[in-house]
């Protein structure tokens, strides 16, 4: 009798963990949808918007406003590069700054900086920034005059995971079954390990939190987290692994709908942040003042990326 309990035991207990399995859903199901999602977005030709870039620096907090233009079409940002605060109140370089460098035939000795750095006037670099970056969710997909169809929807998901099921094949089971299929996401063509970590409250709604691990090129797929809406499969918040082409440290995105599209809120540094010389204790990246506009006849003259720009890796 003993035994026949212990077993009854044992069985119930193994039905209710395959139950609790089968109940869980699947993390790349769910990337899936969230990535399709954001495939389907349908942006104004063009929308200006403010960058403002904050940071904390040795106690003192300073602000930058920056004007900018996005070209949907052409995935293209127009950036003012003088900020606001530059504007009403310019910049003139002043002082001196000295390096001491002795050397020993030839040979340095050592090299220390001698007095205070200049103040950086553009603290993170001039924003080069589309407020539509998904970091890697999701391929840019340009505009279109007209809503993406069902059948250009599963044609670039398909592609996008090298999907091999033929059309013939999709139009049958979506006539025997009446479902579309979108496509089948293989291994060999994943990128992250994807597990879940159940169901988060993401400003009163509740998301699925997903933990990602790239599969390989760490320094190129930077996602390690993601929540994703249950209802609407949109993506309020992510923690990336580096943002920007130049920072390492680990940033949190968030994201919002504005007029029915989702865009960047906000992208906030999780560590102290080092650009140069300078060393910012917080630093945070926000989008503002989005709508949609039409370009003016002079636009911002374009400003090759170099060291002293905010850019995301292409």
């Amino acid at each position: 009798m003993k035994y026949a309990l212990a077993y009854a035991a044992t069985l119930l207990l193994l039905i209710q963990n395959t139950a609790s399995l089968a109940a869980e859903p699947d993390p790349y199901q769910i990337f899936a949808h969230a990535r399709s999602v954001w495939m389907q977005q349908h942006y104004p030709a063009y929308v200006s918007y403010i960058i403002a870039v904050d940071v904390d620096e040795k106690g003192v907090h300073k602000t930058n406003h920056y004007m900018a233009l996005y070209d949907s079409q052409r995935n293209a940002v127009h950036v003012d590069a003088v900020s606001a605060e530059e504007r009403q109140d310019p910049h003139y370089a002043d002082g001196t700054n000295m390096t001491l460098e002795p050397k020993r035939n030839f040979h340095s000795i050592y090299k220390q900086h001698v007095g205070n750095y200049e103040e950086a006037v553009d603290t993170l670099g001039v924003p080069l920034l589309a407020p539509n970056y998904s970091f890697g969710i999701a391929p840019y997909v340009a505009r279109t005059d007209a809503p993406q169809t069902d059948q250009q929807l599963i044609a670039q998901i398909r592609q996008q995971f090298n999907d091999p099921m033929s059309a013939q094949k999709a139009d049958a089971l979506e006539k025997s079954e009446g479902l579309k299929e979108i496509g089948s996401v293989t291994s060999t063509n994943r990128e992250y390990d994807i597990t879940y970590d159940g169901i988060d409250s993401i400003d009163g709604h509740d998301a699925y939190h997903l933990l990602l691990r790239p599969l390989r090129g760490a320094d190129r797929l930077r996602l390690r987290e993601l929540w994703v809406d249950t209802q609407t499969f949109t993506t309020p918040q992510c923690v990336t692994q580096g943002n920007f082409a130049n920072t390492a440290v680990p940033w949190t995105v968030t994201f919002a709908v504005v007029d029915g599209v989702q865009y960047i809120a906000s992208e906030h540094a999780g560590a102290t942040l080092s650009v140069g010389p300078h060393h910012y204790d917080d630093a945070s990246v926000s989008f503002e003042q989005l709508v949609p506009t039409q370009p003016s006849r002079y636009l911002w003259n374009g400003i090759p990326p170099t060291k002293n720009t905010l850019v995301e890796p292409q």
